[in-house]
């Protein structure tokens, strides 16, 4: 028993090479014909193969840009004297992917944040932090210190608001009601541009944010990404609007909202009573005394 080549402690390929020596032979004439400069743009080739399986971009460029570092190489100590036309476009296809590679991690990744931008990133969980960056640098915020109306019922609306912390003032149809903040205020005459659909109130100390409807829109036509995401958010929100909409107060009686109130059922009419129908009386023929 060979015990110097079988111990637990030895890696199993060592194991394979010793036993199969063919299998180490082959695979070092494999190595070192790839390390050939004649060879490797098979190793250019196959990491750009590889990179194309990924839907990942950060995995795809990476090996792409692998695949470029090795062309460069190749270009440049393969032929008897270099090709530079190859070594520069290579370069150039390096520098995008890094570039391009950077512009992937500083979207993906959460740089520090203020904690009033925090707390705001974390209420739009749609937006990734790089579309968060654009959309807060496209608007302002603000804390109310004296009552703000933001929106007036059935008048023009110039500009779109989230309230981050606070309470509020809603009226609509002469109906008042108070409710917690963070949510959208005039998604929807942002998104149909129509008037404002009620008048909101902002109590003091509460923080908001507000971007211009046109600087906004044209942000969001520019970046067809960040108008998925923003619209799906105002879409999320908006529904928990519909879902929650059974728990406003009314400041004047302090009762849930008639939305909340239960709609009687209607009586269905009480079965109508059938008289049974008369039996027919047999008829009863005389002899016809002309028989």
């Amino acid at each position: 028993m060979d015990g110097l080549w079988t111990s637990r402690f030895e890696p199993a390929s060592l194991v394979i090479l010793h036993r199969f020596p063919g299998v180490h032979a082959v695979s070092s004439t494999i190595f070192e014909q790839l390390l050939d400069s004649r060879n490797i743009v098979h190793v250019a080739a196959l990491l750009y193969l590889l990179g194309f399986l990924f839907r990942d971009q950060l995995i795809l460029r990476g090996l792409i840009l692998a695949g470029n570092l090795v062309y460069i190489l190749y270009f440049y100590f393969a032929p008897e004297s270099p090709l530079w036309g190859g070594v520069f476009w290579s370069a150039m296809f390096t520098i995008v992917n890094v570039t391009m590679i950077w512009l992937i991690f500083f979207d993906e990744v959460h740089f520090s944040l203020r904690a009033n931008e925090r707390k705001l990133f974390d209420l739009l969980q749609d937006l990734t932090p790089g579309q968060f960056r654009k959309l807060l640098k496209a608007g302002r915020q603000d804390v109310a210190a004296s009552p703000i109306v933001i929106t007036k019922e059935n008048e023009p609306l110039h500009q779109l608001y989230f309230v981050i912390d606070g309470r509020m003032t809603i009226e609509k149809g002469g109906r008042r009601a108070v409710a917690e903040a963070q949510t959208f205020i005039g998604e929807i005459a942002f998104l149909l541009s129509q008037p404002a659909t009620a008048t909101v109130t902002l109590e003091p100390g509460c923080h908001y944010c507000a971007w211009d409807s046109k600087t906004l829109h044209t942000l969001l036509d520019s970046n067809p990404a960040l108008r998925t995401a923003v619209s799906a958010a105002m879409n999320r929100k908006l529904a928990q609007k519909v879902a929650q909409a059974g728990v406003l107060t009314d400041i004047r009686t302090g009762n849930p909202e008639a939305s909340s109130k239960k709609v009687p059922k209607a009586r269905s009419p009480a079965p109508r009573r059938t008289k049974p129908a008369k039996k027919a009386r047999p008829t009863v023929l005389r002899n016809n005394p002309a028989g």
